[in-house]
């Protein structure tokens, strides 16, 4: 059995990142989790200089950067990316792979696929829009839990984090989801390659 590390910028990534790596029958292990991105890219220099040894797999949400290959450009430095880690960036947030599975996600969320975005991927804020489409939710526990509390000045609600993990851990269909994808199909794509070119032994 292969087994790969993850680093990731928080709680709700950890089970994205474990359901790719299984997707492409390989073994996850115990992840880091930054609690931000900016403390990700803080450690990501000694994480690749790490894969000479080890494999990783490393998410990192687009956010306000222009493109994946400037993020990259970034955490890097001008230090080339060692062959066994492998970052994949969703764009602009890791929630946009699960809006894309419409289906998945309207049925865990019990909300009407009509309010589903057919290309997450464009969304500026997904995360934003998460909150958004649950306000409409026929579940009464969904409507008061992943959105905030009026006047409770946070962004998301108490159990926000717990259902997003829960669906990317139980529900989120990865075939599924690519198609509308292109940040999430171009990941799957690279960990099949790493897998089908041995790189991760």
């Amino acid at each position: 059995m292969t087994f790969v590390y993850i680093a990731v910028e928080g709680d709700t990534d950890i089970p994205v990142a474990e359901r790719l790596i299984k997707h492409v029958g390989l073994e996850p292990l115990p992840a880091i989790t930054a609690r931000s991105a900016a403390k990700l890219d803080q450690r990501f220099t000694k994480l690749n200089r790490s894969g000479r040894a080890l494999n990783w797999l490393v998410l990192r949400d687009l956010d306000a950067v222009a493109c994946a290959p400037e993020l990259l450009d970034k955490l890097l430095a001008g230090v080339a990316l060692s062959e066994r880690v492998c970052v994949r960036v969703p764009v602009r947030e890791i929630e946009s792979w699960l809006l894309a599975d419409v289906e998945g996600f309207a049925a865990a969320f019990s909300v009407r696929p009509s309010r589903m975005i057919a290309s997450p991927d464009e969304l500026n804020d997904p995360k934003r829009h998460v909150v958004e489409v649950c306000r409409h939710s026929r579940s009464r526990a969904v409507r008061d839990t992943v959105p905030p509390r009026p006047g409770s000045g946070r962004s998301v609600g108490a159990e926000y984090a717990s259902r997003i993990s829960d669906f990317a851990r139980r529900s989120w269909n990865i075939e599924s989801a690519a198609p509308r994808s292109p940040s999430l199909a171009r990941a799957l794509s690279a960990l099949r390659s790493r897998v089908a070119r041995g790189v991760w032994r």
